[in-house]
């Protein structure tokens, strides 16, 4: 059996490690054949953004090397998919290659896209990607006090971001000496 992970964030890490902790004798005995096909060769730990979004890390402390976190039997190529062929159990990579599989994970991940919302992406401070995080950072070390709305849509990228958030600012206001002056509504 040809098990194909597609993408190697997050979801795609753990779900091929724990795959081969379950699958171990199959794969011993050559039943069984793991592949993962990511767009790039490091991993980014990306819960670590919120913390970058406080100051607690740096951007360069959330990233590894993708083929250190996974277990040996994984055949790891950094190939990105172009074109899902879902009908004939195969995909295109961008070089060309074809990969063909009996079951397939996408774990490509999800993306916000606040544009979509007018105002939004203009008006908005988020922590899903290293730029917004660091940007966050310094509008928040500015930040002297008022009001703070945390807005959650559905679906929505990690569903344990908001309280995250709420708690982290809360304990940040209430460390700069400032909750008194913020009113967050969530």
């Amino acid at each position: 059996m040809r098990i194909l992970i597609v993408g190697g964030g997050t979801g795609g890490t753990i779900l091929g490690n724990n795959l081969v902790r379950r699958l171990s004798d199959e794969i011993s005995a050559g039943k069984v054949r793991l592949t993962m096909l990511s767009a790039s060769d490091k991993h980014m730990y990306q819960p670590g953004l919120l913390y970058v979004a406080f100051g607690q890390m740096t951007p360069d402390q959330l990233y590894r090397d993708q083929a250190s976190l996974l277990e040996p039997e994984i055949e790891f190529h950094v190939d990105p998919v172009e074109e899902f062929h879902l009908d004939k159990n195969n995909v295109k990579t961008k070089s060309g290659k074809t990969h063909s599989y009996d079951l397939i994970a996408i774990a490509t991940g999800s993306r916000i896209v606040p544009e979509l919302i007018p105002g939004l992406a203009e008006n908005a401070e988020t922590f899903y990607t290293e730029e917004s995080a660091v940007k966050m950072f310094k509008r928040l070390q500015g930040f002297t006090g008022g009001r703070v709305v945390i807005t959650v849509g559905v679906p929505h990228k990690c569903p344990m971001a908001p309280l995250e958030i709420t708690f982290m600012l809360h304990d940040y206001f209430k460390d700069r000496g400032i909750l008194d002056k913020v009113k967050l509504h969530y």
